[in-house]
């Protein structure tokens, strides 16, 4: 989710502030490091050695902080409302997120900063909510008119969604990391109005459409309901009467269904912008079919194919959330198997689709000229 949504913002983050990056050297910089850096930390943490979490944390940590510099030029502008707001805030809780797993990743072996539940859910929480939540509560108060074509009358939930969510966020880590359960209430309620209001926003703009809904919808509805199921759950979490392994299992649920809701958002949305990029690079280098019908966007991926990707990243992530809620191993790990499907099938997808529609209408050209 981190490398989609760092590289999301590469793209976006001169568009809302009206500014370019510090320098897209660094930013090829930040993706040679990251991508490494992250593959390095996950196979540290799933199969050894043990020096390759802290080498790939670091690594990863040093790729984020690069990026916050590069990107900082770009979010520097100022009156451009509120999707610069989130950016900023959610940059600012990336290098939050980053230094409280570095930290995690060289403590392993010596145990003075203890992995207690609690503090690996802070950590959660702080990236989920607020680098990532945040980055596409933001960014989608500039996408979803463009990509839904909706003119909406006004955009004041957008601008509570950022403000709640930018606020309690971080009382719900400091509440989860101290054990303070006023603090972590107190954040959770301003977390849940923004997420509320970010579903105000989803709904004011599918009201306001000017097309049928389409594939995106499908998309970013979906992706709300995951988003519901983790408000409940994370009431549930906070105000159920219920054992600690009970309301452990409960928040982890959460977690996974908040990683479902960015999940789909981003897999929705990537059938819009890799399009996009593509399209704009065909045309710079003069590879745009002339003649007949324009390709458009929708031309550069089998929409069958996106759609297939939909129900399995539905299907798996609902598979994995009830694999979790029922401590069900082999369950969990059959949701992640069809997740996983879906990310294949729309790397595949979007890879090949504008190749295949290039050759398409190099066939029919040539079928018309003979």
């Amino acid at each position: 989710l981190s490398t989609g949504v760092l590289g999301a913002l590469h793209q976006f983050a001169p568009v809302v502030g009206n500014r370019p990056l510090r320098s897209t050297r660094a930013a090829a910089v930040t993706m040679a490091l990251f991508l490494p850096g992250v593959w390095t930390l996950a196979g540290g943490f799933a199969h050894g050695p043990s020096w390759l979490v802290p080498a790939g944390g670091i690594t990863a940590t040093t790729a984020i902080l690069l990026a916050a510099w590069n990107l900082s030029g770009a979010l520097s502008s100022k009156g451009k409302g509120v999707p610069l707001a989130g950016l900023r805030m959610s940059v600012g809780f990336l290098v939050l997120t980053a230094s409280f797993g570095v930290l995690y990743a060289i403590d392993r072996e010596t145990g003075w900063f203890p992995l207690l539940p609690t503090r690996v859910l802070a950590h959660a929480h702080l990236g989920l909510l607020g680098w990532l939540g945040m980055s596409y509560v933001a960014v989608a108060e500039k996408l979803w008119p463009m990509f839904l074509l909706a003119h909406r009358p006004g955009a004041r939930s957008g601008a509570l969604a950022v403000t709640f969510l930018g606020a309690g966020t971080p009382l719900v880590a400091v509440g989860l990391l101290g054990s303070w359960p006023i603090v972590t209430f107190l954040g959770g309620a301003a977390v849940l109005a923004g997420l509320g209001a970010h579903l105000v926003s989803l709904a004011g703009t599918i009201r306001a459409r000017r097309r049928r809904l389409e594939l995106l919808h499908g998309y970013v509805i979906t992706s709300a309901a995951f988003l519901v199921v983790a408000m409940g759950l994370g009431v549930a979490a906070g105000l159920a009467p219920v054992s600690t392994t009970w309301r452990i299992r409960i928040v982890s649920g959460e977690v996974m269904a908040l990683a479902a809701w960015l999940g789909l958002a981003l897999l929705g949305h990537a059938h819009k912008v890799v399009p996009f990029i593509v399209w704009t690079k065909l045309r710079i280098d003069g590879r745009m079919p002339t003649g007949g019908k324009p390709l458009l966007f929708g031309d550069l991926f089998r929409n069958r194919a996106a759609q297939v990707t939909l129900g399995l990243a539905a299907g798996g992530f609902a598979l994995a959330l009830s694999g979790v809620l029922s401590a069900t191993p082999a369950l969990f790990g059959l949701g992640a198997a069809v997740a996983g499907g879906a990310g294949a099938v729309a790397v595949w997808n979007l890879a090949t689709g504008p190749g295949l529609a290039l050759a398409r209408r190099a066939t029919k050209r040539e079928a018309v000229t003979a």
